[in-house]
């Protein structure tokens, strides 16, 4: 039995610094929105599975079978030797690149380079070309085509490896599916409302603050430059969560830009701007508030 392995140095030198700032942002940024929290931690998760793949790539030719293995076993597939017509060295383009993806010369497993073995089937119909990346593709080329001149039949089972591939998609699929329920959610209306002691922001990045705490409610036509989103949302004209204005100043943001008037309410630990998407609202939000600090103090 041999034995080929190469180490995924272009996909540690992607995923690891990326997995490195990932975790350093959400430690900057701080655990107390819970929308943040989830989607550092899903892209967390999701390079942390993508580096336990790709960190290596395996291929082990014995008696019976070509194997490849993807770094802890996540993603595995063996062949049998007898249904293998033919195994080439070849060289990928840059655009095919590294990960695990169809091409125009079949499906590609690589986890660093552009180097390859090109393996192709008796039964071509049922099994299409594969392209397994290598540090060392003449070598494997010809320790599999000298295997399959003169191949013994195997008593081992083919393993797919299927449920590596199952999990990373459905790893990917989570995570693509809580970035688009993030979108919609930021999408949606900004909603306040008005109990007998406070005003309720609901939605994402949603608060509460008492009437008490409020020092000044006013409406603005134009709204203040802003700098920078520290941690928020931020889709076309919507912003919603924490931002700096162009003085360096902090605010918590609740509006949709172009759709004055805005109503700035400042407290003692922070300053809001909110407004709706119908001007009418945004006034009669004002009216509420403006009603209710009245009664209160």
């Amino acid at each position: 039995m041999k034995t080929y392995t190469q180490t995924g140095t272009f996909s540690i030198m992607v995923m690891l610094p990326c997995l490195i700032i990932s975790i350093a942002l959400l430690f900057i940024v701080g655990f107390e929105q819970t929308i943040t929290v989830v989607i550092f931690s899903f892209c967390i998760l999701a390079l942390i599975v993508c580096l336990l793949i790709f960190y290596k790539l395996k291929i082990i030719i014995d008696d019976t079978h070509l194997t490849f293995i993807m770094g802890i076993g996540l993603v595995r597939k063996s062949f049998l030797l007898s249904d293998i017509e033919n195994c080439t060295p070849v060289r990928n383009s840059v655009l095919n690149g590294v990960g695990i993806h169809m091409t125009s010369s079949g499906w590609l497993f690589n986890v660093s380079g552009l180097s390859a073995i090109e393996v192709s089937f008796k039964n071509r119909k049922a099994m299409m070309n594969i392209r397994i990346g290598t540090d060392r593709p003449d070598e494997i080329a010809e320790a599999v085509r000298a295997k399959i001149t003169n191949v013994q039949a195997g008593s081992f089972y083919e393993k797919s490896g299927r449920q590596g591939i199952f999990l990373t998609v459905a790893v990917m699929a989570v995570v693509i599916g809580i970035l688009v329920l993030i979108f919609v959610s930021g999408s949606r209306e900004t909603k306040a409302g008005f109990s007998d002691s406070s005003l309720t922001i609901s939605g994402m990045y949603g608060f509460s603050v008492n009437y008490s705490d409020i020092i000044q409610a006013d409406t603005l036509q134009i709204l203040p430059g802003i700098r920078t989103r520290t941690n928020g949302f931020s889709a076309g004209n919507i912003l919603k969560g924490h931002f700096k204005l162009q003085d360096n100043s902090k605010v918590m943001l609740f509006i949709r830009k172009g759709t004055a008037p805005y109503i700035l309410i400042k407290t003692k630990e922070t300053t809001i701007y909110l407004n709706s998407g119908n001007p009418l609202k945004t006034r009669e939000y004002y009216k509420n508030i403006k009603d209710r600090i009245a009664l209160d103090h």
